[in-house]
């Protein structure tokens, strides 16, 4: 496992966390089918007109250097193309524009693609995974990582992100030749967020990260088979602990009839009026624009 400088929380003390790539060869679980379809409500509080893009890559509190890349699906509205793209060998950049003094919603669909889509990366307290103890240890499952919905709102003060909401989904494979449990959590938390949907029922993990609701499930699988989870937070919300008993299920594929599909990077994806388009926002972002994440001020 390879292991990076842990981080400091919110309350400035040092953290007890550091991060994991898991070796795929000493895990029984895979991830793959890594989605998400993201709805956010932004307004422009500028004089001038502002733009916001879906951006193709994810790192949030994955390790250094570790990042999820993403194929767009599906927008809606259409979104168009940006003058200038950070991941032009995923398609370009696309997004769209916001008037002075506009709220402007949109949303879309996301596929991952790459290792980071497949292999879990996630997060151990620092003494619990640790070798040198014998006879016995703890356990921790596999982890999660985190990010900031608003986060537009530090790359452009200009926009003032009133509304986030994250659906993802993935599927969990025991390729293992026996029957394994385990403690599986959510791949991806926002932070100051609630979990308002999970299938199957989910339970809270409230103390992996400071004002972060982590969705976790006790997994029991038999060998070679496998299992979809779907999870949706909403932002912004105060945390005080738990998971709502019952919710509505949720949609978590909204593709507008707007075209024929078309095929790219590997995935269906729908054209959308504008071909598909990545987003720099609240759900999924650049590394380089959001390296700050990492230390939760």
């Amino acid at each position: 496992m390879l292991l990076s400088a842990a981080v400091v929380p919110e309350s400035g003390s040092a953290a007890k966390e550091t991060w994991v790539k898991e070796n795929p060869s000493a895990t029984s679980f895979r991830l793959k089918d890594l989605t998400a379809v993201i709805t956010v409500k932004i307004k422009n509080n500028d004089k001038n007109v502002q733009y916001f893009k879906i951006g193709h890559v994810y790192q949030g509190s994955l390790q250094e250097n570790s990042t999820i890349k993403w194929i767009i699906q599906w927008t809606d509205p259409a979104a168009i193309k940006m003058v200038k793209s950070r991941t032009p060998e995923l398609g370009g950049d696309y997004g769209w524009k916001i008037k002075p003094g506009e709220t402007k919603t949109v949303s879309f669909g996301l596929q991952a693609t790459g290792e980071m889509g497949e292999i879990p990366s996630y997060i151990v307290n620092v003494e619990s995974d640790d070798s040198n103890y014998w006879p016995i240890l703890n356990e921790p499952g596999l982890m999660s990582s985190w990010f900031i919905p608003n986060e537009i709102e530090v790359l452009n003060p200009s926009l003032d992100l009133k509304y986030w909401k994250g659906t993802f989904g993935f599927t969990l494979i025991n390729i293992d030749d026996e029957r394994v449990s385990g403690i599986v959590r959510a791949p991806i938390a926002p932070v100051n967020s609630r979990v308002i949907y999970s299938s199957p029922q989910a339970f809270s993990d409230d103390n992996l990260f400071v004002s972060t609701q982590v969705a976790a499930w006790d997994v029991t699988m038999d060998p070679e088979t496998s299992q979809r989870f779907i999870y949706t937070y909403e932002w912004p919300a105060k945390i005080t602990g738990g998971m709502p008993q019952q919710a509505a299920a949720v949609t978590t594929h909204r593709e507008p009839s707007t075209g024929p599909q078309v095929h790219h990077q590997g995935f269906q994806v729908r054209k959308t009026g504008a071909p598909y388009g990545p987003l720099v926002i609240g759900a999924l972002v650049t590394a380089a624009a959001v390296a700050y994440t990492r230390l939760m001020r």
